[in-house]
């Protein structure tokens, strides 16, 4: 007796249903694509106890004829593709032919469809046809599915909350908002509105109904591209972050997609300005050609692949540390009472202007141009300050050594007026005051001022008094001995010393003044676990300690030309907005600012 059989169509459907139909969110999601896919520019979803009750979508699409509404319960029944040629062009978010079977044999599915004429309805309760007839209804589709997984009670088990499980589905409808602003969507639960977008076509006002106004306020255009692929959409500025990298959203062709690559690139692109454990909100959308990325890797389609990864990779992170360089990021005062007061927060009274031009970066990350450094000008400015006799009498004012620093113009000319607690400087200009904390803007300096010192890997070698000892369990010296010649490329030779040990005799003159052990065992750690040197973030690494360690500490007290100097050099930085750990250097309040303050506007 033969043990192989063919499986009905129900069993198969509920198989397929494990890797389509996940959770309720994986339901509006197939379900709102093909509304998309239809050409609605209108989509409403209904949400009853997370989707675990009913979840309805209701769209103006194109609709189905009677033939279409029966054929489409099939497998693998698509309007999408046709041949191979059309498997490797894909330029719509469904193809497989395999959602609305699978949701169909999980669940109890009603479909109501018209394409203008006469409408259709078919019903189908856990895989099983029901019945079909006519309807009056409108051009498009609406779908209702009810009692999902109750036919399958391990897959009920797992499910979370009916909260967690909603704001799953909240979640992937800002997403698809975002990726479509010129559809009109309205998320209900339990029939109460949730989540509008008005379909107008302005990312922004997306972002500013996901949000808030103020945030949107604070993003950042963006646009740029190679000859493959082409970037557009907007990023936050430094003060306004997330403890997560789930606001950093990456589109392909306007498909979402869960894409590591792109997230990690803008996430780098950052670092050098957010502290630890901060991460930028970010919507970018990645125009490709269809035959360089493969959207066919899950049946979920939240994976994609590129052809061209790592030039996609570079593109990203180059492009956005340049628009990053080309704004002003001082962090600015605000006054929240002000702000509630000023703005509300309906989508239709946005007040700023949304059709501001994108930063657009063609050319990606130029050099800086490297002169003979002179010493800094130090700017001779009265100071006055209100001080006690006693306090006067217990400071100490530091006379600091300036930095031989690059001949850089300065940013913005502000003058120093007063410090307090000898930690924080007061300046101004025509523009407003400035608090300056003065061991973050000395630690930006310092950290500037080493990388021009390191910016070339200098390979002039100098002798140790005392060599390094270096010593590693004999799996790990085996590796090395294949590896270490990408230590010899930096300057660095390890020497067998022992059955499986090293010594190292001398270094690279760049290293001086860092703690050479760690650094060297960190850089043997790098090519033992990674198979790769990243010397530049090493370095990277390596200033920000050193330039900290060399900064002002708080309670130094500091003349009128020192605290001159100390302004004139920040603004002289590529980067003077953040100390290298990302705390604010520099914080500003406007006129209009203070007189809010003080209430002096009406």
């Amino acid at each position: 007796m033969a043990k192989i059989r063919q499986l009905d169509d129900i069993l198969s459907n509920k198989i397929a249903a494990g890797e389509v139909v996940e959770r309720p969110s994986s339901v509006v999601k197939e379900l709102v694509e093909n509304s998309i896919d239809a050409s609605a520019n209108r989509i409403d979803i209904f949400i009853e106890d997370g989707g675990l009750q009913m979840i309805k979508v209701v769209d103006n699409g194109e609709g189905m004829e009677k033939e279409d509404a029966r054929l489409c319960f099939s497998r693998h029944a698509t309007s999408k593709i046709k041949d191979d040629h059309d498997l490797f062009n894909i330029m719509t978010l469904g193809f497989r032919g395999e959602a609305i079977p699978s949701i169909a044999s999980v669940s109890g599915f009603d479909l109501r469809t018209s394409s203008g004429d006469q409408g259709t309805f078919i019903t189908y309760e856990f895989g099983k046809y029901k019945k079909e007839g006519t309807c009056d209804l409108p051009r498009g589709t609406q779908i209702t599915v009810t009692k999902l997984f109750q036919n399958v009670p391990a897959r009920l088990k797992y499910l979370k909350s009916v909260n967690s499980e909603f704001a799953a589905i909240h979640q992937y409808i800002e997403r698809i908002a975002l990726a479509y602003p010129q559809i009109a969507i309205r998320l209900y639960h339990n029939e109460k509105l949730i989540f509008q977008t008005n379909g107008k076509g302005q990312l922004l006002e997306v972002i500013a109904s996901m949000y808030g106004i103020s945030t949107a306020k604070n993003m950042i255009p963006i646009q740029f591209e190679n000859d493959e692929f082409q970037i557009d959409g907007y990023m936050s500025k430094i003060d306004t972050s997330r403890a997560s990298k789930t606001n950093i959203i990456t589109l392909v062709n306007h498909r979402y997609v869960k894409n590591i690559m792109s997230i990690d690139a803008i996430n780098n692109a950052y670092r050098r300005y957010l502290a630890d454990n901060r991460f930028p909100i970010a919507v970018i959308n990645i125009e490709v050609d269809p035959y360089l990325v493969d959207v066919n890797v899950h049946p979920s389609k939240l994976e994609v692949r590129f052809s061209k990864e790592y030039e996609l990779r570079e593109l990203i992170y180059n492009g956005v540390s340049d628009a990053l360089a080309q704004i002003d990021l001082t962090y600015q005062a605000k006054n929240k009472t002000t702000e509630r007061e000023t703005f509300k927060p309906e989508l239709d009274q946005i007040t700023f202007d949304l059709h501001s031009e994108p930063v657009v970066t063609q050319s990606i990350h130029t050099e800086p141009t490297v002169t003979k450094p002179i010493q800094a000008e130090v700017v001779k400015e009265t100071s006055t300050s209100y001080q006690t006799a006693e306090s006067l009498q217990q400071q100490t004012v530091v006379k600091s050594e300036p930095l031989h620093i690059e001949q850089r113009p300065i940013k913005e000319k502000i003058y120093a007026k007063t410090q307090i607690h000898g930690t924080y400087l007061v300046g101004e200009n025509e523009k407003g005051m400035y608090l300056l904390d003065q061991h973050a803007a000395q630690e930006r300096i310092n950290y500037e001022y080493y990388k021009s010192k390191f910016e070339k890997l200098d390979l002039t070698m100098q002798p140790l008094i005392v060599p390094l000892q270096l010593e590693y369990p004999m799996s790990e010296f085996l590796i090395l001995e294949e590896r270490k010649s990408m230590l010899k490329e930096v300057g660095i030779e390890l020497e067998v010393f022992g059955e499986h040990g090293y010594i190292v005799r001398s270094l690279p003159l760049w290293m001086k003044k860092i703690d050479e052990n760690i650094f060297v065992d960190t850089m043997v750690q790098e090519v033992l676990h990674k198979n790769n040197l990243d010397v530049v973030g090493l370095q990277e690494h390596a200033i920000a300690t050193l330039s900290c360690k060399a900064s002002l500490k708080a309670n130094t007290y500091l003349s009128p030309s020192d605290m001159q100097t100390i302004f004139d050099n920040l603004m002289r930085c590529e980067n003077p907005y953040v100390c290298p750990h990302g705390r604010p250097t520099i914080l500003f309040y406007s006129d209009y600012e203070l007189e809010k303050l003080f209430k002096r506007v009406v």
